[in-house]
């Protein structure tokens, strides 16, 4: 697509226009809020739908980090998981699935490098990121997390 230098990803260009090119049938539903409740998004694999309630749609159009990760997380869902992982990580209120394992996890981690790559902003501060790939100040501080992580996995390694 052209994107992977940029430190901003249009997450509404993509699902509006490049899923339901790339996925035939793809549906994006905008919900209200009275519909989905405490739900922001929701991610139907059996339908080929993603569903985001309207106030975090808006919000996302008009740029707030929290809700574009959850647009992100929601594609994470889309590409990730069938319905069997997800109500399975739902089902598990006390948490004995391993992190890696845990469809919500993987969701967030997949979300949070679509929106703020860890090759584009390693040596970045969290204000920088959180303005320049338009994420919140947690997002931002967990993918410098990540790239710290890394870096001391690889160094252990070499």
């Amino acid at each position: 697509m052209g994107v992977e230098n940029d430190l901003y990803f249009d997450i509404i260009w993509f699902i509006e226009r490049i899923l339901p090119e790339v996925f035939s049938g793809f549906i994006l539903e905008i919900c209200p809020q009275e519909e989905m409740g405490e739900l922001h998004g929701k991610t139907v694999p059996s339908e080929n739908k993603i569903c985001i309630r309207e106030d975090v749609y808006i919000g996302a159009c008009h740029g707030n980090g929290r809700d574009r990760l959850t647009l992100a997380h929601e594609i994470g869902h889309f590409f990730m998981h069938d319905e069997g992982s997800i109500e399975f990580c739902q089902s598990d209120p006390i948490g004995k699935i391993p992190c890696y394992r845990n469809s919500e996890w993987q969701a967030n981690v997949f979300g949070g490098e679509l929106l703020a790559p860890s090759y584009l902003i390693d040596g970045m501060s969290s204000n920088e990121i959180h303005k320049s790939c338009a994420v919140s100040l947690a997002c931002a501080d967990s993918q410098l997390r990540a790239v710290e992580r890394e870096k001391i996995k690889n160094s252990k390694s070499a």
